[in-house]
């Protein structure tokens, strides 16, 4: 592939400078990327070479120093040979010697691949080009394996922590996935504000729009907010006019919760450029930036020019005709202009703060492996057995069961558990039993009856505990283990 045609490909013309260039880039890759797909398809991987092949010939410069060396491609922290000898950048970014673990520096494949080549790689676009405690530098990673570096970097601290519990079925844990999940995400989340300089990032990816009368930088970003159509968001979003204010209500992870003026949740904000996430989202943790967030007001030309508000309908005479509303494909949509202003110029960029909350996370997930494979391990039969009845699965906690056990602690739910039993189910003759636990009210009534553990006839059911007999001490014990392992477990699902 020539320059030529590699301009043809992306569709750059002489005028471009290189900021376009990388603009152009970006939107195309995301079009084919496996990895933005969640699909990996021979002509998708064709394309994504190609496309990145181009683009190396464009943004090749002096500044890189080039040798000769093995290409690899790798997983995690796994290293595998692919036959083919890539011109690999000396890597040369800044260091964070205060990250808690290195990670992967990945780069893309080039074009100049063999058949043969192409089957080692077993089909992946990128090999590890380092390892260590870099920065990320938008300039030179491609954002999408940055991603893959941080999601490879924390399932090894999640698999090093597993394989220090040493638990030989992990499938015994049936919430184990989604837990697990929830780890991974706050991790990557901490990891990635390790990695990134969020000023340095943000100037190279974008330059303010103004400053104000004190000098400081003032940034308007486009943005959205949508829901589906149905919603009570989504009717919210609806009512919304044009210049009409919004506000953050929450952060969740990378993602900022939006308000109207009535406190009324509307969704999360998406922004158009991802990666702008990564370096505005730490600098409002910091207080170190404030933000503004009005419906956009659009100049839609002479067809429904209504209150400058662009109004798609698909076809459709929408209610929200003249109102900053795009409704389509069962979604309502609300453009946004954010605006983003820094407070602190001299802000100093520090994550060492961030290796403290990694290692509790850390512990935290390696007590609840400890805890939860002990007691789990003991029902784990149980529990299988249950989660094939159509009745006893229906039961989870809701909402209110979670605050009330923030509100009064395990060992206070322990405690009524026992009481539960002991004046409930224990002794030999119940008059009203099979109707004397109601079906809500408390976390331990909705435990008993999706453990079986509800009147002396489910007992003998589920358990084998005989009716007509009053229960020892060790086997209200039981039961109370039995609903006290169902409800942590109900817990950590949800919080």
């Amino acid at each position: 592939m020539n320059r030529q045609q590699a301009m043809n490909l992306l569709g750059i013309t002489q005028e471009d400078d290189e900021r376009e260039i990388k603009r152009k880039y970006h939107k195309m890759i995301s079009r084919f990327h496996p990895d933005s797909l969640n699909e990996v398809g021979e002509a998708h991987i064709q394309r994504a070479q190609e496309i990145n092949e181009a683009y190396r010939i464009l943004s090749q410069s002096d500044k890189w120093e080039t040798k000769s060396v093995q290409g690899t491609e790798a997983h995690g922290t796994d290293n595998h040979r692919s036959g083919k000898w890539e011109q690999r950048q000396e890597w040369s970014g800044e260091l964070n010697e205060a990250a808690f673990i290195p990670r992967n520096i990945y780069l893309h494949y080039s074009m100049n691949l063999s058949e043969e080549e192409r089957k080692e790689a077993q089909g992946k676009l990128y090999y590890q080009a380092a390892h260590g405690k870099y920065m990320w530098d938008p300039e030179e990673e491609d954002f999408t394996l940055f991603l893959t570096s941080l999601r490879h970097a924390t399932a090894a601290l999640l698999e090093r922590t597993e394989n220090a519990i040493n638990v030989e079925d992990l499938s015994c844990m049936p919430d184990l996935k989604e837990y697990r999940f929830r780890v991974q995400a706050k991790l990557f989340e901490y990891l990635s504000m390790q990695y990134v300089n969020p000023l340095l990032v943000l100037d190279s990816l974008t330059k303010p729009e103004s400053t104000d009368g004190k000098g400081q930088r003032i940034y308007r970003f486009k943005a959205f907010v949508a829901s589906e159509e149905s919603s009570p968001e989504g009717w919210l979003i609806a009512s919304l006019r044009p210049g009409e204010y919004l506000f953050p209500k929450a952060f969740h992870g990378n993602q900022i919760q939006l308000m109207n003026k009535n406190r009324q949740v509307l969704g999360y904000l998406h922004m158009e450029d991802d990666r702008l996430y990564f370096c505005i989202i730490p600098l409002l943790k910091k207080h170190a930036a404030q933000v503004k967030l009005l419906v956009k007001e659009e100049d839609t030309g002479a067809q429904g020019k209504n209150n400058g508000i662009n109004n798609k309908t698909n076809g459709n005479n929408s209610r929200n005709s003249g109102r900053g509303i795009t409704r389509g494909n069962n979604k309502q949509k609300a453009n946004i202009d954010f605006y983003f202003r820094l407070e602190d110029e001299n802000y100093t960029y520090n994550s060492s703060d961030l290796n403290l909350k990694i290692a509790e996370t850390l512990a935290g997930y390696e007590k609840y492996l400890r805890k939860y494979s002990s007691e789990q391990e003991r029902f784990c039969d149980l529990f299988a057995r249950l989660s094939r009845s159509n009745f006893r699965s229906r039961f989870h906690l809701k909402d209110k069961d979670i605050q009330y056990i923030q509100e009064k602690g395990m060992d206070t739910i322990r405690s009524h558990a026992a009481d539960f039993v002991r004046t409930r189910l224990a002794p030999a003759q119940i008059p009203n039993d099979g109707k004397q636990t109601p079906m809500r009210g408390h976390p331990v009534f909705l435990a008993q009856h999706a453990t079986g553990c509800c009147c002396r006839g489910c007992l003998y059911k589920w358990h084998r505990i005989p009716a007509g007999v009053q229960l020892a001490e060790e086997q209200q014990e039981y039961i109370v283990d039995v609903l006290m392992a169902w409800i942590e477990k109900e817990y950590n699902r949800n919080v």
